[in-house]
């Protein structure tokens, strides 16, 4: 079967083990094929013409044989292999397709409470209902296509710092979607009031360590700072509680820090956006120092990255004095200390944009007057430094003191 896809239909290809396979195409899906006896899914649709041929799609099915063959409760979204921009990150395609297990893809759908009848918006509604409200998926994996085979191998452990402030909801996906990985050692620092329902969070994730802050908010840069200081490991993953890792993050980001002699490392991003229900690929510039040396504000999304951890105390940590905008200034100082910051060409982490997070509302989000203000202070001194017109310890850019003292204590 040779697939020349554009925006207007999807390609739905069924098969089995035994490689028997059955093909659909269909300008909204209907599911009329739920009846069906077979092993795995695969949706292709895409915006952009793409031309996969016989052999292309048999490879695909054989690539994503082999990773349910590891484990079948994984969902896997894909999109189109392109080229990693140069300097700033580059917001690309919107992402409509996707493969997982025929018997999990039932399952889902038939505890869906909606018409059986999908639009455009079907990947975003599909992946919001499945770290949100159904479980049946416990991993979810990100492709290019043509397919890049690599062999991961375990490196170290890893700490996993997480700050949280908001609905349990969010914090609660975001653990689900870590509980099935071995090696991690998670620090979730809560930032608001604890009652009835984070106990009952907590009891389902017992495999994290959970500390309270007060006075509260103390923001999420108090906190990343203060669990690196009682974490151990020699690699320090960030994640935002709003957000989902894939799950060969850990694995991908850990082999390549270590053997490409990395201090800092970050990943393409796909962002699940709520404002207009879409699914969108997020890449970013792979030499992250030379991103930052030709001008760029944003080559690297901090909750995506890894760091060495004397890395992180060389940088002199995350300054504390406000709730937003501090891992940039975190960024521009670590320009002159670390000689290795890389983005790999892979989407590891997911996230996701909704109202009242610190990055949408209306008084710190990226185009606030607030954040506009403290970057064009930060760029001037960065400059500045680079001209050799001042010491960076003399700048802005290096770390500052909360205003407020702040105590920590672990939820036992």
């Amino acid at each position: 079967m040779n697939i020349f896809s554009n925006n207007e239909n999807y390609q739905v290809i069924l098969w089995r083990k035994d490689g028997f396979a059955r093909y659909y195409e269909m300008h909204y899906l209907s599911f009329d094929f739920l009846e069906e006896d077979f092993d795995y899914i695969l949706l292709l649709k895409f915006d952009f013409p793409i031309f996969l041929s016989d052999k292309d799609i048999m490879n695909l099915k054989k690539s994503l044989e082999v990773i349910y063959l590891e484990d079948l409760n994984i969902f896997t979204i894909l999109t189109k292999r392109r080229e990693a921009p140069l300097l700033n990150q580059s917001e690309d395609e919107f992402i409509y397709s996707f493969s997982c297990s025929f018997k999990n893809f039932k399952t889902t759908i038939l505890n869906w409470d909606r018409n059986f009848f999908i639009t455009n918006t079907f990947l975003f509604d599909f992946l919001d209902f499945i770290v949100s409200k159904e479980f049946v998926f416990n991993k979810i994996l990100v492709r290019q296509i043509p397919f890049i085979q690599e062999k991961l191998t375990i490196t170290s452990e890893y700490d996993v710092i997480i700050p949280h402030k908001g609905d349990w909801k969010y914090l609660r996906s975001a653990l689900q979607f870590l509980k099935h990985l071995n090696t991690l050692k998670i620090y979730v620092g809560i930032d608001q009031e604890v009652d009835s329902d984070f106990i009952l969070l907590k009891g389902d994730f017992n495999m994290a360590k959970y500390y309270n802050f007060d006075p509260n908010p103390a923001g999420p840069y108090i906190i990343r700072n203060y669990l690196i200081d009682h974490s151990k490991s020699e690699l320090i993953f960030f994640q935002d509680s709003d957000d989902i890792s894939c799950a060969d993050r850990f694995l991908k980001l850990s082999q390549y820090i270590v053997g490409e002699g990395i201090e800092l490392c970050g990943s393409h991003e796909v962002r699940i956006d709520y404002f207009d229900k879409s699914v969108r690929a997020h890449r970013f510039p792979l030499d992250v120092l030379y991103a930052l040396g030709n001008g760029a504000i944003y080559p690297l999304l901090f909750p995506t990255c890894v760091m060495k951890r004397d890395a992180f105390y060389a940088s002199g940590k995350l300054s504390e004095e406000r709730i937003f905008g501090n891992d940039t200034k975190f960024l521009f100082n670590s320009f002159f200390i670390l000689k290795r910051i890389m983005n790999v060409n892979e989407f590891l982490y997911i996230r996701r944009t909704h109202a009242d997070s610190l990055t949408t509302s209306k008084e710190t989000s990226i185009d606030s007057y607030a954040r506009r203000k403290l970057l064009s202070s930060w760029y001037i001194d960065f400059e500045a430094i680079r001209n050799g017109n001042i010491k960076r310890a003399e700048s802005n850019l290096i770390y500052v003191g909360p205003s407020v003292n702040y105590m920590a204590s672990a939820i036992s």
